[in-house]
């Protein structure tokens, strides 16, 4: 109970960030109402959001409300990341694959999803299928450990950790739309991956949950999996070496699985830098420096 209870009336900055992202998009899709589809029920949503995001570390105490305090991200980001299939094409028609593309064989002097290929086997797809598949859960896992521990100083920067990730990549599939090469290179591709049981499974749930985005510049999968890494060897040693195979695995699975060019996942190698660089200035400015004290921020955020 004091683990619900540590946000009363604290406006997280993992809330802030949300609030900000949704005004953000709120704005691109006023200046764009025309090409984007249901925009007054978008907007609606977004005012929503706002509105809700913001009451909610004031409301009066219940476990509803405490629950939702911590963990109100597990319904917000997927939102904002489902909205984008109705929002990025329409506000950027031109897809960018070919750019992409050009860098990747300027880059190996072969498409490489074409090239892995050579090295394609059921057993390999099956597994890389189920590692990319847990992208999900991964820092899902270090925020319940952080929670379980009670160590909620540093579950609140990893959520804020998180949330800033995520949405800087949202707004890098706005910049640099892309399909991604299962899509682009799909007539060059000579055969469909093919794993043992789960595989076939697996895609067609991704495919439904997700449907068509335009999300292959920079890998989120990526960035978020390296963050998770970088986060999980500063809070809990066991599981960051179990992320050492779970998470390399995943960032090959990118390239392998066809969902992104190679330059997509150096772009999410960059963005986790940034935001790691960037977070503990960001995490500072939106406390204003009075509900996290800069002196336990440093061992929150990790900074030497």
């Amino acid at each position: 109970m004091e683990r619900l209870r540590y946000y009363e009336g604290k406006f997280r900055a993992a809330d802030k960030v949300t609030v900000i992202y949704q005004f953000i998009v709120a704005v691109i899709i006023i200046f764009n109402y025309k090409h984007i589809p249901f925009h007054r029920s978008f907007l609606t949503l977004h005012f929503l959001l706002i509105i809700a995001v913001g009451v909610l570390p004031f409301l009066k105490r219940n476990p509803v409300v405490n629950w939702l305090r911590v963990w109100n991200q597990i319904f917000i980001l997927p939102f904002n990341f489902f909205e984008l299939h109705f929002l990025v094409h329409n506000v950027h028609p031109k897809d960018m694959d070919a750019i992409l593309i050009r860098i990747d064989h300027f880059l190996f002097g072969v498409n490489p999803t074409i090239w892995l290929e050579k090295i394609q086997w059921p057993v390999l797809t099956e597994y890389l299928q189920l590692a990319y598949s847990s992208f999900y859960f991964l820092p899902l896992i270090l925020f319940i450990l952080l929670y379980r521990w009670g160590r909620m100083e540093s579950f609140d920067y990893f959520a804020f950790i998180i949330v800033y990730g995520f949405y800087l990549s949202y707004l890098g599939y706005f910049l640099v739309p892309a399909l991604g090469p299962r899509f682009a290179l799909a007539d060059l591709h000579n055969a469909p991956l093919k794993g043992l049981w789960l595989t076939t499974h697996l895609q067609n749930l991704l495919n439904s949950l997700e449907n068509v985005q335009r999300d292959a510049f920079p890998s989120g999968h990526t960035a978020m999996t390296v963050l998770t890494m970088y986060f999980a060897a500063k809070y809990t040693k066991k599981y960051f070496y179990v992320l050492l195979i779970i998470g390399s695995s995943l960032i090959f699975a990118t390239v392998y699985l066809r969902y992104h060019y190679v330059i997509d996942v150096i772009a999410g190698f960059v963005l986790a830098y940034f935001v790691v660089v960037t977070g503990p200035l960001v995490y500072r400015w939106l406390n204003a420096l009075q509900l996290v004290p800069y002196g336990r921020l440093k061992n929150v955020a990790g900074e030497q």
